[in-house]
């Protein structure tokens, strides 16, 4: 049997539930993307393990897909199996403070909730959207922190489909990346601290009003193109490029922020990946610097 038919009767022999040919636009913050050929949604982390080494043993390659925040699909698509996480997504709270969360909980959701809750360690990521599972691969933040520092363990499935559990030094936590990248991530155990929840609050709604005034969130999106280069930050570089409102087909590089590209109604991928590269170039050819994608681009 060829390898798409052995794992399409395993996703039905065992009832996972799972859509072929789905559009991933609607699954990203970016509202671009060609389709899946699978669209695996687990509803348990057993049913995650399971279609994992089923579609490794038939060599259908896999991706994981969280929020969809900090990615762009490409428009033909992905020709194997996208495992999605947004059934997983359980938070046990401690009275210490600790929290143990599934991949696919909303971070928004949770920073939220640990600030009505007086627990500090998170404020930083207010306003950063997507799952825990892809904060966790992105080391997700910034400038005013990330999801790192906070990061007991974190659990993933192992090349087998086994559950196995890393220390922080194996997670290989860097600045927006970590060594998690291309692994299947199910959840975490995060150490906050007790503290007032009246400056915790404060400190959220200062951080939430900062990013409406400097950044299209109203728009689709997926965040921060570009890492920011050692001592400079891209989105100035872009900026001093005179590149506020670049377009390429349906995609315009913000004039609020100039590290974000928007979707202005049905952008293709190959649209920004063309201001991408116009991007890059003027950066490199002004400023002798070189942009490293943030976002991944399946």
């Amino acid at each position: 049997m060829p390898a798409f038919a052995a794992f399409e009767a395993f996703l039905r022999e065992r009832a996972i539930p799972a859509r072929l040919g789905h559009p991933l636009a609607g699954c990203t913050t970016f509202r671009i993307g060609g389709p899946a050929r699978f669209l695996v949604q687990p509803r348990t982390e057993e049913d995650l393990g399971l279609a994992f080494r089923s579609a490794r043993e038939c060599d259908v390659p896999v991706r994981l897909l969280g929020g969809g925040s900090n990615l762009l699909v490409g428009d033909r698509g992905v020709d194997g199996a996208v495992l999605r996480l947004h059934s997983l997504d359980r938070v046990d709270w401690s009275p210490d403070g600790s929290v143990a969360v599934q991949g696919g909980a909303s971070l928004p959701r949770l920073v939220k909730e640990a600030t009505r809750r007086g627990l500090a360690g998170l404020q930083g990521l207010t306003g950063v959207p997507g799952t825990v599972a892809g904060a966790l691969v992105m080391n997700a933040g910034g400038r005013h922190g990330e999801i790192g520092p906070t990061v007991r363990w974190v659990d993933i499935l192992d090349a087998e489909g086994n559950p196995k559990r890393l220390t922080p030094s194996e997670a290989g936590f860097r600045y927006r990346t970590s060594d998690l990248r291309g692994r299947i991530v199910l959840g975490a155990g995060l150490q906050l601290t007790p503290d007032e929840p009246a400056p915790l609050a404060a400190r959220y709604d200062e951080i939430m009003r900062d990013k409406k005034e400097t950044q299209p969130l109203g728009r689709p999106n997926a965040g921060c193109i570009f890492k920011n280069p050692p001592g400079e930050r891209a989105g100035r570089l872009i900026d001093r490029c005179g590149l506020k409102g670049a377009r390429a087909g349906a995609a315009r590089v913000s004039s609020k922020h100039a590290n974000f590209i928007i979707n202005e109604g049905r952008a293709l991928a190959d649209d920004v990946l063309c201001l991408v590269d116009r991007i890059r170039a003027e950066v490199s050819a002004r400023f002798a610097l070189s942009l490293e994608l943030e976002i991944l681009v399946w």
